[in-house]
């Protein structure tokens, strides 16, 4: 045992008990002192210090006048006394050789004997006892009485007397010498044990007796009631809601089928109540880690996905509790009466905004009708409302009809309470989609979803969580129809688009059966972002700002929404020879053809493989390119796949096997090649992982019907390839989306950089036509000239004037003219004697090339002649 593995333990809730905590934790220093046995052992103080501070840290789980209820054995009060005499009795040695007395003492007898005991020893000795037994049994809180250790301690002596007396003399005078010691010890400990102190030290252990008393039920349902009034305000929304909302209820399996993948222990608030009316939770600590759990579970399941809203609320919450519990508690031990709990505030809202100031309430005055509501209030699951809120006075209005419980997983009947908002006035996007899922009562679940009709929804659900349109932060309005969230656009809106569209509708729709097809069901989504686009193309070529965000974002979504939907919905995908095909860009509709997934697939390849990657320095952070190069490495590296992966990894090849391939290659080269930032482009890593299983196929295909390991890397290279596509099939959205979202940034960021400058620009000038009025006129030509031959000019000139000077004396135009034209004059006179020396030095380097050329000629034609010359004279 060790503190990490008791942690783990812990977090597991594999510990039934407290007994079962304190005695792993005390086992961690049993163990230390069991193992640690030599002559002053340095380890052994420290392990008797660490238990001590461990048990003063356990009184922690006791409260004051309470009825005793053991949760575990105490420790002999004298405890570390008694472990003193053992660690003395450790450091006893033999006067003739320097060992250890009692080396043979330390451990049970079939320690020394191979694992069992000698034939007969149970017959002679009934009681086996050793020191590191007892050792034991003394750190457990075995021992209640120093009698009880100190007859154990004497009957190790006594067992090996009984067992060698008449055959090792050696082993009895070892014993008769550690007895000896033993007697000296141990009779000092029981007269402790029986003097005045010895009683006031059992006084005070037992006046820090480990119990606890057992917390009332209405101190627990004060906190409960008071964790439930905690509210939580979006500052980016604006938004107020009741923090424990989604905590309330059990987590649905069937609308979460994925949950208990995630958390081992569900827990939630309605299970708690039950549990505090049951009296089941005996300490406030029991209490306390229920509710803390249900907030850890929240960040086990939402952090993989990263879903930021539920995650802040979780750590929200969990901040409130604690905060909430440590209050409660420091007022119950220092002997306070246990406050009550309040009443849940009402939350601020356009008819009661002005009743708080800083928190405080003032008396209330009638609110202008004409103001809107500046924040919303929300007290339960907007699925589940069961009161209208009408956006013009911010009263809630109740209404008749039942209303499912939350966290039921029933459908919505027709019954159910409608949200009543008002049209001509911005509506919040969390109330405008409930009005929208309200007006389609009939919404099926995901399990009676059809297979083409799931592998829609998740497609959407995979659009949602595109970085622009998720939920928690979206970027750009998609989710619900244009007029609700922008009501000053309604009519040009709607006289320019006759059949609106929105991400909520399609969802609703969807789980309402009311597509027949998939195609019908991409068409809206398509739908969506084309009506953007057609709306926007006016303010774009006009240069609006937002309308240039919508409309470039709506186009590149187009594209995203067609490469995803072909890749996602692969059951409605079918040869239609008759369709329209889309071979890449920007298309309004798409029909789900195996001829428009390959064009996809061609698209996005020429996309992403041809993309330079952004090479850091070897030993640098991965740039985001190259991060997802080494997913699609690490794809290759999962742990089910060693058994096929163990012909691929390392660059060892049969004696033969260049002879069938040109070009060896392994998952290490590519690694390796990755960190040492050699790749160039996406598309080479790609080449190469795919030229890893090629060249097994090829190598492996005529032996894998004679030899089986041929085989069995035949089959591993098919299996691993089709591994490998599925992984590049996922990077390829992945990196073309970045790809477009960073140069659409760019652009935006361009333009709004361009914008602040042409601001600038403007009021400079407006400053300076009021110091110079009088030539105000001629200026402005000339500036517009200027400006306009700026803004259209292709490359940079050799040099560029400002229209106005940021000095004190200020220019007339002329004179800046004059002033730029001699810079430019001095520049270029200063590059001449820089050209005369590049020329120089050009023709010196060439004459020594050519010196050389010249030595290298005549060094030649003197070995020709020499040679010509030698063999003329072997002849002669």
């Amino acid at each position: 045992m060790d503190l990490g593995t008791l942690q783990s333990k812990l977090e597991k809730n594999k510990h039934a008990t407290v007994t079962e905590f304190v005695l792993d934790l005390r086992r961690i220093f049993s163990n230390c002192l069991q193992y640690n046995v030599t002559i002053n052992d340095s380890f052994r103080p420290v392990a008797r210090e660490c238990l001590n501070t461990a048990e003063d840290l356990l009184t922690f789980f006791l409260a004051k006048d309470a009825e005793p209820t053991v949760l575990y054995p105490s420790l002999l009060y004298c405890w570390e006394d008694c472990a003193k005499v053992i660690d003395a009795l450790y450091n006893l040695t033999n006067p003739d050789d320097g060992y250890q007395t009692a080396y043979f003492f330390m451990e049970p007898v079939p320690f020394y004997f191979g694992g069992a005991y000698p034939d007969g020893y149970l017959d002679k000795v009934k009681e086996p006892m050793d020191f590191g037994t007892i050792q034991q049994k003394l750190i457990t809180g075995v021992y209640t009485t120093v009698a009880a250790f100190a007859a154990d301690c004497r009957l190790v002596t006594e067992n090996c007397k009984s067992w060698y007396a008449g055959n090792d003399e050696s082993f009895v005078a070892k014993a008769n010498r550690i007895n000896q010691f033993l007697d000296s010890h141990l009779n000092k400990l029981m007269q402790f044990d029986q003097s005045v102190k010895g009683v006031a030290a059992k006084a005070k252990v037992k006046k820090r007796c480990m119990t606890i008393k057992k917390p009332e039920k209405d101190f627990l349902k004060g906190i409960m009631t008071e964790l439930r009034a905690t509210t939580y305000t979006d500052k980016a929304a604006k938004i107020t809601e009741m923090a424990t909302v989604h905590f309330e209820m059990p987590v649905d399996n069937a609308l979460v089928p994925d949950y208990p993948n995630f958390v081992d222990s569900p827990m939630d608030l309605h299970t708690i109540d039950r549990k505090i009316e049951s009296g089941v939770y005996n300490t406030p600590e029991d209490f306390e880690y229920d509710v803390s759990l249900i907030f850890k579970n929240c960040e086990k399941y939402n952090a993989p996905k990263n879903n930021i809203l539920m995650l802040t609320l979780g750590k929200h919450t969990a901040k409130a509790f604690r905060k909430l519990f440590s209050t409660k508690m420091r007022t119950l031990e220092r002997g306070g009466s246990i406050p009550k709990a309040p009443k849940a505030p009402l939350l601020p809202t356009a008819a009661n905004r002005d009743a708080y100031v800083g928190g405080k309430k003032r008396p209330l005055s009638p609110p202008p009708e004409e103001k809107q509501a500046k924040r919303v209030s929300i007290k339960a699951p907007l699925r589940t409302a069961s009161k209208s809120v009408s956006s013009s006075t911010g009263k809630a209005v109740p209404k008749s009809g039942k209303t499912p419980k939350a966290g039921s997983g029933k459908k919505m009947s027709g019954s159910t309470s409608k949200l009543n908002l008002d049209l001509s006035a911005p509506i919040p996007m969390h109330l405008a989609i409930a009005s929208i899922k309200e007006s389609y009562p009939n919404r099926r679940r995901m399990e009676d979803l059809e297979e083409w009709e799931s592998e829609c929804l998740k497609f959407l659900k995979t659009l949602m969580k595109h970085p622009w349109i998720t939920a928690e932060r979206p970027k750009y309005i998609f989710h619900v129809p244009v007029h609700i969230i922008f009501p000053e656009i309604r009519h040009s809106y709607s006289a320019k688009i006759k059949n609106p569209m929105d991400l909520t509708t399609a969802e609703v729709k969807l789980l309402n059966g009311s597509y027949r097809t998939a195609d019908e069901f991409v068409a809206d989504i398509a739908l969506t972002f084309a009506n953007a686009r057609t709306f926007n193309r006016d303010g774009y070529e006009e240069g609006e700002p937002m309308s240039c965000a919508y409309y470039e974002a709506s186009e590149h979504l187009l594209k995203y929404a067609r490469w995803l939907s072909l890749e996602s919905i692969n059951s409605s995908i079918k040869d239609s020879p008759n369709s329209a095909v889309v071979e890449r860009g920007v298309a309004a509709e798409w029909k789900l053809t195996t001829r428009n997934k390959e064009m996809a697939r061609k698209e996005l390849e020429d996309i992403v493989f041809n993309e330079h990657l952004e090479r850091t320095e070897p030993g640098d952070r991965l740039s985001w390119s190259e991060q997802e190069c080494e997913k699609l490495l690490k794809s290759l590296r999962h742990t089910s796949d060693n058994k096929h992966m163990g012909f691929f990894v390392q660059m060892n090849f049969p004696p033969d096997y260049t002879a069938f391939i040109k070009q060896p290659i392994a998952w290490d080269f590519c690694n390796n090649k990755l960190k040492d930032r050699r790749y160039i482009t996406i598309g080479e890593i790609v080449a190469d992982l795919r030229l890893i299983f090629s060249n097994a196929l090829k190598y492996n295909d005529h032996g894998r019907t004679v030899s089986k390991i041929s085989s069995m890397a035949y089959d591993s290279a098919l299996h691993m390839s089709k591994k490998l596509e599925a992984a590049i099939d996922r990077m390829l959205l992945v990196v073309s989306d970045r790809i477009g979202r960073e140069r659409i940034d760019m652009i935006t960021s361009q333009r709004e950089h361009d914008a602040k400058e042409r601001a600038e620009e403007a009021r400079l000038k407006l400053n300076w036509e009021k110091g110079n009025p009088s030539a105000s006129v001629e200026v402005k030509t000339k500036l517009r000239i200027v400006n306009n031959r700026s803004l259209h000019r292709g490359r940079s000139a050799d040099f560029d004037f400002p229209f106005y000077d940021e000095g004190d004396d200020q220019e007339d135009h002329v004179d800046s003219l004059r002033h730029a034209k001699s810079l430019y004059e001095k520049q270029r006179k200063n590059e001449l004697p820089q050209r005369h020396f590049r020329l120089l030095l050009g023709s010196v380097y060439c004459g020594t090339l050519n010196n050389v050329q010249l030595q290298r000629n005549g060094l030649t034609e003197w070995l020709t002649r020499n040679t010509l010359n030698a063999k003329a004279k072997r002849r002669c």
